[in-house]
């Protein structure tokens, strides 16, 4: 088995989180491979402070000239890698549990096609700017436990931090006219159900550490419902917000 581990990034440092994982990497039994790609980013000092994840044994660090947008990128990230399973991360996470790589490889049998660790968020948050995203999430968590998922398929898929084959992956990919904000997880989700995808949810969750402002919060929930407005023909019922529009 090896493993490829993709993670796009755009106007963050993603340091911190390619550093625990290198770590951890270095421990593997297999052959492995980190790939960051720098989508376009609009802060330069960012961009050029993740640069460094290119000098790292086992890394590479590509930066785009345009945006590609968060369905693109990740088919790109997927064309780049070399390993049979790739392990999707947001830039923004932050690993809490020491073993988190090999908790993953471990659960990739011969009979699973997709691995899902979840995604968790800080026990508290004390600034009140951040609040409305913070408690969206925190609410949100319990449905994204792993013993709620495996017995309730027609929620929506989380692409937040998960593993897939890569011959899996080439059939399904992302779908690249999302190029803005929201629901193409979603779709990604129902086309893995398309598939018969064995899907298995372990607990090793990824922590969401950049919570947004509340004004930034509400913005990018104005564009996820431009989004979803846009593709309703393909999300169909599969969206809760569409089924109560009918």
């Amino acid at each position: 088995m090896d493993v490829s581990i993709l993670i796009p990034v755009y106007n963050f440092d993603c340091r911190q989180l390619v550093s625990d994982i290198h770590m951890q990497a270095q421990q593997l039994p297999c052959t492995w491979e980190i790939i960051v790609v720098d989508d376009a980013s609009s802060r330069r000092d960012l961009a050029d402070a993740n640069a460094e994840i290119g000098n790292w044994k086992g890394c590479r660090y590509l930066a785009e000239t345009r945006n590609r947008g968060r369905a693109a990128v990740r088919n790109y990230l997927a064309q780049c890698a070399l390993g049979n399973w790739l392990l999707f991360m947001d830039c923004d996470g932050r690993v809490r549990n020491g073993d988190f790589l090999r908790r993953y490889l471990d659960a990739a049998d011969g009979t699973t096609d997709v691995v899902c660790g979840g995604i968790c968020h800080a026990d508290r948050m004390d600034d009140p700017m951040h609040r409305l995203r913070y408690l969206y999430e925190k609410r949100a968590e319990r449905r994204c436990s792993p013993s709620h998922l495996s017995s309730h398929s027609d929620l929506p898929f989380r692409t937040f931090c998960f593993m897939i084959r890569r011959a899996l992956f080439e059939q399904v990919k992302f779908d690249e006219t999302f190029t803005e904000y929201g629901y193409e997880d979603v779709l990604f989700g129902m086309d893995l159900q398309a598939h018969h995808a064995r899907i298995v949810y372990i607990d090793n969750p990824l922590e969401n550490t950049d919570i947004e402002t509340n004004p930034v919060f509400i913005e990018k929930t104005e564009e996820a419902l431009r989004t979803l407005r846009r593709h309703e023909a393909k999300l169909g019922q599969h969206v809760r917000l569409l089924k109560m529009l009918d």
